[in-house]
């Protein structure tokens, strides 16, 4: 954008183009639709994780002593 006079004119073919990343998403992208968010308390600090609920690391995270705060549907979420 340039300024004229202290005047900001807008100039189409001035303005500067980004380049557009390409993201390519994981195999397991779309494998999972519920997310659980847990949390645990360990020696005076907070850990929290997000979790698929139907990966086997959930299972696990739940006998180490998290606690479920909120399971939340992928599906939902996405705008």
């Amino acid at each position: 954008m340039r300024r004229r006079n202290g005047i900001p004119i807008d100039i189409p073919s001035a303005r500067k183009t980004v380049p557009k990343v390409k993201v390519q998403k994981s195999a397991e992208y779309n494998k999972y639709k519920k997310f659980a968010t847990m949390f645990k308390k360990e020696n005076e600090q907070r850990i929290w994780a997000t979790v698929p609920v139907a990966h086997p690391d959930f299972k696990s995270l739940k006998k180490e002593g998290f606690q479920i705060i909120e399971v939340c549907d992928k599906r939902e979420v996405s705008a």
